[in-house]
């Protein structure tokens, strides 16, 4: 289970890149919450995502 959110963290890492590089791009600030904000966005959306494909009743 752990292995899964350790991944989750990982690719919300580089999405997070991305989309900094994006923001930075259009000339908008970018700091540590912002980091921090587009990685737990991306994990909890992607566990709901998973959560809703593989516990169906």
């Amino acid at each position: 289970m752990y292995s899964g959110l350790i991944l989750l963290v990982f690719i919300g890492l580089g999405v997070a890149w991305l989309f900094t590089r994006l923001r930075r791009r259009m000339g908008l600030a970018v700091n540590g919450k912002t980091w921090l904000t587009i990685v737990v966005v991306f994990a909890v959306i992607m566990s709901i995502a998973y959560g809703t494909t593989q516990f169906k009743h």
